[in-house]
């Protein structure tokens, strides 16, 4: 069977986005899994492990029957915290910078006209720039929700498209806020809907991953029951529970790739002569 290449510029239909969306993960899964394998999964792998310490010898020996205790030991919770979230947003921009870069010679060269070695220079940068992105769009959806919930999806929404523009136009970070901003505006609704489907799918994903993992654990002969208190489960629990942290976030690509469909669905309904 031969396999057409996707022509991401052009407009679609949420329909359509989909459908198209689906047939490029047919066609790309093998090179894209392999690309995240030698370049990505290693840090995944550290980030996993940081949380399940951090579940396993923070939030467990916290005492909540002590509040004195309790309030004494948040100071050392909130610092271990915001690293783990920091070096969790660094992984997730490394995702982001390495996978858009293969989106970005996909389009840019086109199907078959390109190596992983020819573009994996780029990794890097593209990650810089996605970091970038990532902390602004972090703190103004973070912002918008400590002012209520719906200010936050607003901001989330409207800004989501700010990682593919960064990455793939590189004309800096207030330039893809400016841009997403203006660009999702014209379709906000059919945006949100985007985001909340590709949401939905990829938690679909990683939900069903989640449950066979622990099946699979449970069917294989372990006998230390998971019910007896966070600090007595067995170390496959916490292994199970690394595994499907790293898997979860490859998966993370299923809104991402929407997202830059969308970008070009807008950018040509906006601007048909400029791509």
């Amino acid at each position: 069977m031969v396999e057409k290449e996707i022509r991401f510029r052009q407009k679609r239909e949420l329909a359509q986005i989909l459908s198209e969306a689906l047939e490029f993960f047919k066609q790309e899964y093998r090179a894209i899994l392999r690309m995240v394998a030698i370049y990505v999964l290693p840090f995944l792998v550290l980030n996993a492990g940081a949380q399940v310490y951090f579940q396993k010898n923070v939030l467990v020996n916290l005492d909540f029957t002590d509040p004195e205790a309790l309030m004494a030991d948040l100071g050392a919770l909130n610092l271990n915290l915001f690293f783990l979230l920091l070096f969790g947003l660094f992984v997730q921009s490394l995702l982001v910078g390495t996978y858009y870069s293969y989106l970005e010679a996909y389009i840019k060269l086109g199907k078959g006209n390109f190596q992983l070695s020819d573009i994996s220079s780029n990794f890097f940068s593209n990650s810089l720039l996605a970091l970038g992105a990532g902390l602004v769009f972090t703190f103004a959806s973070l912002f918008g929700l400590m002012l209520c919930v719906l200010p936050g999806i607003f901001l989330a929404n409207t800004l989501s498209l700010m990682f593919f523009i960064t990455v793939f136009e590189k004309q800096g970070i207030a330039y893809s806020t400016t841009k997403s901003w203006l660009l999702v505006r014209t379709q906000w609704w059919n945006t949100l809907a985007m985001n909340a489907l590709g949401i939905i799918a990829w938690y679909s994903v990683h939900l069903i991953f989640s449950l066979l993992l622990f099946v699979l654990g449970f069917a294989g002969g372990f006998n230390t029951s998971v019910t007896e208190g966070p600090i007595n489960y067995p170390q496959w629990y916490w292994i199970l529970i690394g595994v499907s942290s790293a898997v979860s976030t490859i998966f993370m690509i299923i809104p991402y790739t929407l997202q830059a469909f969308q970008y070009f669905n807008l950018e040509e309904r906006e601007n048909p002569k400029a791509v």
